[in-house]
């Protein structure tokens, strides 16, 4: 279907997108095409708040059985990561920051556990469901001055994908996971020389010790809190309605 079909068809399935398609152009970007045809239309269908509150007993009933508790292979892997590194654990916000214990500067890496990339392939036959791919800042203090990475563990390694550097507050860059928009962000990393962006990518891993199970962790771990968030809101919103 051509985008101006596409749009034809969405403005009778969904009233709620008229005045978007009204100013809209035939030309349509993928991206915005794959978000409105995922968008659910309009329906006369009733649904009473004892209907939602049903659904909602059985998403958490879903989520309870899946358990709490951290699958082994992902407690075996924090143990392993704890010995050179300090994990906190922000049960209201869904950061985790680690600490590096030693070396001679202060290297610290923050995620959010909805900081995950789209996936753009999955393999149905997979019988394991492969951990995302996650964006991490890692930092490295000395003197007062810091290098802000933003970094994506992806099949346990660390990738860079930006570089800059500022002397603001260092707990400021781990609240909000990067540097003040009004200084400079670092040159396009993709941009760089080849030989400097692999340095790059080898300082992160072997330097600042993002090793292979830092990065993996960083995926899983990711990955087990998004579910424990939801289970969350799952809560607060039956609590609510």
């Amino acid at each position: 279907m051509n985008s101006s079909a596409f749009f034809k068809t969405l403005r009778f399935c969904h009233p709620a997108l008229k005045g978007l398609l009204k100013h809209s152009s035939n030309a349509v970007s993928p991206a915005l095409t794959k978000r409105l045809a995922n968008i659910r239309p309009i329906t006369n269908r009733y649904f009473s708040s004892s209907n939602l509150s049903d659904i909602l007993e059985r998403e958490l009933a879903e989520e309870k059985e899946k358990g709490s508790m951290l699958p082994d292979d992902l407690q075996e892997l924090k143990e392993t990561v704890s010995k050179d590194w300090t994990i906190v654990n922000d049960d209201e916000s869904g950061t985790v920051k680690l600490f590096r214990k030693e070396g001679p500067q202060k290297v610290a890496v923050v995620f959010h556990c909805q900081d995950t990339l789209e996936e753009d392939f999955v393999d149905e036959d997979d019988e394991e469901e492969p951990s995302p791919e996650v964006r991490f800042t890692l930092t490295v203090t000395k003197a007062g001055k810091t290098v802000v990475l933003g970094c994506v563990s992806a099949e346990a390694n660390a990738y860079v994908e930006s570089v800059a550097t500022t002397t603001e507050d260092v707990e400021l860059i781990h609240n909000t996971g990067k540097v003040d928009e009004k200084l400079y962000q670092g040159p396009q990393f993709d941009e760089l020389a080849e030989d400097l962006q692999d340095a790059f990518t080898e300082f992160v891993q072997q330097e600042c010790g993002i090793t292979s199970d830092v990065a993996a962790f960083i995926s899983m771990f990711a990955d087990f809190r998004e579910q424990e968030e939801y289970t969350r809101w799952l809560q607060q919103v039956q609590s609510i309605i």
